[in-house]
């Protein structure tokens, strides 16, 4: 690995980001036991109750949860500034996060309108004290590399999807949906894909991949403007959708051949790696990739065939792309934060990042993960498989917590430990 132009000085407590990428898998887990006890059915309309809870299981409880972890982390690391009060901040965000959640989903299921407008609160205020606290950092940042670049679009963007989202869940506790309603939900979709998802994971893409997999730089080209790109694109399609309908499908293709280009770079990236041996994350890059390109492909193509559709992109795009990617990455971040973070410590008798993650239960998992987008896929033809693939889902999800704590355990288990030398004697 490479990890040259990193700052590891004011990296938050381990505790910090791990809480967030330990609780993922576990909102995964909530939303595989939710499609198990639902007709199928219900789930195929993308604006049923029980899809909209199924869907933010997964948008806020797996993939939101990954990306406010990793920045907490990243932003020390790869930007040299702290998180102020870095603990509090992601013990206050993380308990009001779950909460609202798990409350989001009993107030709509239950049709319990004080329970959503807590939700709503809890929610709002969760997403708002971490973002508020990570906007204060990056404002201290002096040199503006490409992925901070990133971050900063990325986190823009999730201040607007985060106050869409408690409009659009707060109508439900008072009942009053406009006309706007439908225009709304889909931008606050599309925002939180492409504007706050699809950015971080592209630019935090530009420096990971490099530094983990031994890969060539991406061509400055792509630094400069591929972010740049996405945003006036995605500007783009705000506006023409709420002034001009007819012609939001230039926007709308502009992002889909953006994301198929960031797919296919992934792709070259992991075939240009300078070590051959492949592990469990290349393969999910690599899916993830392609799994890029065909959910791009398939949601240019709603506009021609049945709007139901739409939920089979969001398997493809939401489940293989964006989940594929967070998945694979939580193989690699968990063992580097244990690995840093006792090594800062001063413990130099420390299992390496590989040897943290059990081999073939990441196979299994990723292999599971893989047969629950198929099975889900199939679900849209034939009901029937919807509830093997929450089946599939839920024991892949159960097998990477298990590997995820396991890589945890050696940072807990290591502690109990007096370090090989006290770095204490180096101060002063």
């Amino acid at each position: 690995m490479n990890f040259t132009g990193l700052s590891l000085d004011q990296a938050p407590p381990i505790s910090a980001p791990v809480r967030f990428f330990l609780t993922a898998p576990l909102f995964a887990m909530a939303a595989a036991l939710l499609i198990l006890w639902t007709d199928p059915s219900v789930l195929l309309s993308r604006y049923s109750l029980e899809t909209i809870v199924v869907t933010h299981f997964f948008t806020i409880g797996f993939a939101a949860m990954v990306m406010l972890g990793a920045l907490q982390q990243m932003l020390p690391v790869l930007a040299g500034v702290a998180v102020p009060r870095a603990a509090l901040v992601a013990t206050t965000s993380h308990i009001l996060i779950s909460l609202g959640l798990v409350l989001m989903a009993v107030g709509l299921l239950e049709s319990l309108k004080v329970v959503i407008f807590i939700a709503t609160l809890s929610l709002g205020l969760g997403f708002l004290i971490l973002l508020s606290a990570i906007v204060l950092a990056i404002r201290k940042v002096e040199f503006l590399t490409p992925t901070i670049r990133g971050m900063r679009w990325a986190i823009g963007f999730a201040v607007v999807v985060v106050m869409l989202g408690m409009h659009l869940l707060s109508s439900y506790a008072t009942g009053v949906m406009d006309e706007t309603h439908l225009s709304f939900a889909n931008m606050h979709a599309v925002l939180a894909i492409f504007g706050f998802a699809g950015i971080l994971i592209i630019g935090v893409a530009f420096q990971v991949i490099p530094m983990f997999y031994v890969t060539p730089a991406f061509h400055e080209n792509y630094q400069k403007y591929l972010v740049l790109a996405l945003v006036s694109t995605l500007i783009l399609w705000s506006v023409l959708s709420f002034v001009a309908v007819d012609l939001a499908w230039i926007a709308k293709t502009l992002l889909v051949l953006l994301l198929a280009l960031f797919g296919y770079l992934i792709i070259e990236k992991m075939n240009q790696r300078k070590r051959p041996i492949a592990d469990i994350t290349v393969y999910y890059w690599s899916v993830s990739g392609g799994m890029a390109i065909l959910g791009g492909i398939l949601w240019l193509s709603s506009g021609f065939i049945e709007t139901e559709i739409l939920s089979f992109v969001g398997v493809i795009i939401g489940g293989g792309f964006m989940m594929g990617v967070m998945s694979g990455m939580l193989y690699k971040i968990i063992p580097f934060l244990v690995w840093f973070h006792l090594n800062g410590m001063g413990y130099m008798s420390i299992a390496s990042m590989g040897e943290m993650v059990h081999k073939k239960m990441a196979l299994t998992q990723f292999v599971l993960f893989l047969l629950s987008l198929a099975l889900f896929s199939l679900a849209f033809w034939f009901p029937v498989f919807m509830k093997l693939g929450a089946l599939s889902l839920l024991v892949s999800m159960v097998l990477l917590e298990v590997n995820l704590v396991r890589a945890y355990r050696n940072y807990i288990e290591t502690r109990k430990r007096k370090p090989d030398f006290d770095m204490s004697g180096m101060q002063g």
